[in-house]
């Protein structure tokens, strides 16, 4: 029997998305990489700069990653929503790793909302459709109510990977 393989590719800015993908690496033994940006967006300053570039689908100057994702089944990307769209280290990993992708599959943490255009989205980027989304309200993960969500997203990738 094959081993699958699978990675968890994410940019947290608050936690939110940290928390989540830390969870489905846990579900299913992925191997787990955090996108950095080079810029640093925790202050106010930096926070409007972050804003005003996601909504121009402005890319952004990323760390090197450690995983090379052609080496893995699924590749499942993580990002949270900034002003409905794609968080824009996510965007650069994106167009920069997309030929690389055989499977993948989405995963987004919000405050308001904006999910399903996130999705279509990421697709878009990408050049494929995904296995599994997974779509998670701050203040779910906050109260820790995402659990049930988590373990039905990444069952779906497991039965994808079989």
């Amino acid at each position: 029997m094959k081993v699958r393989k699978i990675l968890i590719i994410y940019y947290s800015r608050t936690g939110f998305t940290s928390t989540v993908a830390n969870e489905i690496a846990n579900s299913c033994g992925a191997d787990l990489e955090s996108i950095r940006d080079i810029r640093r967006r925790f202050d106010g300053k930096s926070y409007l700069r972050l804003v005003f570039e996601a909504a121009m689908h402005s890319d952004t100057l990323i760390r090197r990653v450690r995983y090379a994702p052609d080496n893995y089944d699924v590749v499942v990307i993580g990002t949270p929503i900034w002003c409905w769209n794609v968080s824009n280290p996510i965007r650069t990993y994106i167009k920069s790793h997309r030929h690389q992708f055989k499977r993948i599959a989405f995963f987004c943490t919000y405050g308001g909302s904006g999910q399903v255009k996130i999705f279509q989205d990421l697709e878009k980027l990408a050049g494929q459709a995904p296995i599994a989304r997974l779509a998670v309200k701050d203040s779910d993960i906050k109260n820790e109510r995402q659990h049930e969500e988590v373990k039905e997203f990444t069952e779906k990738l497991n039965n994808c990977i079989l």
